[in-house]
């Protein structure tokens, strides 16, 4: 389906997802600027959106690449590939999300900077 209308903003965009033969691909617009890349402060504006790309290799393999483009920030798009593999882990092992809301101060207690 299509994307939401351009005006509406959310901190992890609006994603979409198609399938190009045996790739995933994951087209996000809609972000706001209220995020960073990093807790460097790498930040980017509403403009960004960003495409990625899984394709499974083997049972224990997986390609990943994303391109950022955001014209406001960045002189051209990047894009950054990475193989993933499967971890040796026990059977009954969990891995929890990592999830961030808005209004969360998380990043100001890191830099020391909390507000309470």
């Amino acid at each position: 389906r299509p994307h939401i209308a351009p005006n509406i903003k959310l901190v992890m965009g609006d994603s979409r997802g198609r399938w190009e033969g045996d790739t995933l691909v994951v087209d996000t617009t809609n972000v706001n600027d209220w995020d960073w890349f990093d807790y460097t402060g790498t930040f980017h504006s509403d403009a960004m959106t960003v495409v990625e790309r899984f394709t499974v290799v083997d049972a224990d393999t997986l390609d990943y690449q994303y391109t950022v483009t955001d014209p406001r920030v960045f002189t051209r798009p990047w894009t950054v590939a990475v193989q993933l593999t499967r971890d040796a882990r026990p059977a009954d092992y969990e891995r929890w999300e990592s999830a961030c809301v808005e209004g969360e101060r998380g990043v100001e207690s890191l830099l020391g900077q909390d507000p309470r």
